[in-house]
């Protein structure tokens, strides 16, 4: 279920107009309504954030990284082989993915496992600037 389903859902579900979103999202109807339908894919974080309590639910649930909503193991608990293929993992949490602003409909696997590799890279350039009890240098 793509995260528009779930705004149309949870907003259902929990018996709030599309009028009454797009006036405290202050945006137009129609916006909402293509929020809801997915044409506008790329979601800005204060509006999810502005969405999570108009529809009175967690960033976790509208974005679809529930238990309930994923009927997914927790990332936590799951075992891997090497941090390429845990960053993998992570990367394909919708929530990091709308944030990051990354399409995972368009990325197949070996490009997820491109992606994080990169990212990893990135990591071992920063973190050089902390020290081991995480104190910034």
């Amino acid at each position: 279920m793509k995260i528009g389903e779930r705004i149309k859902e949870i907003r259902k579900r929990k018996g709030i107009s599309v009028d009454e979103v797009a006036e405290k999202l202050g945006v137009s109807v129609s916006t909402v309504y293509r929020y809801e339908n997915s044409s506008i894919t790329k979601i800005p974080i204060d509006v999810i954030d502005k969405l999570c309590k108009i529809l009175d639910t967690t960033t976790s649930e509208l974005m679809g990284n529930s238990l309930e909503t994923s009927g997914n193991v927790p990332e936590a608990s799951l075992k891997y082989d090497n941090a390429t293929e845990a960053m993998a993992s992570i990367l394909k949490l919708p929530m990091l993915a709308a944030y990051g602003g990354y399409d995972l409909d368009s990325m197949d696997d070996e490009k997820m496992q491109d992606f994080a590799e990169e990212l990893l890279g990135q990591l071992r350039l920063v973190s050089y600037k902390y020290k081991e009890n995480g104190e910034k240098k």
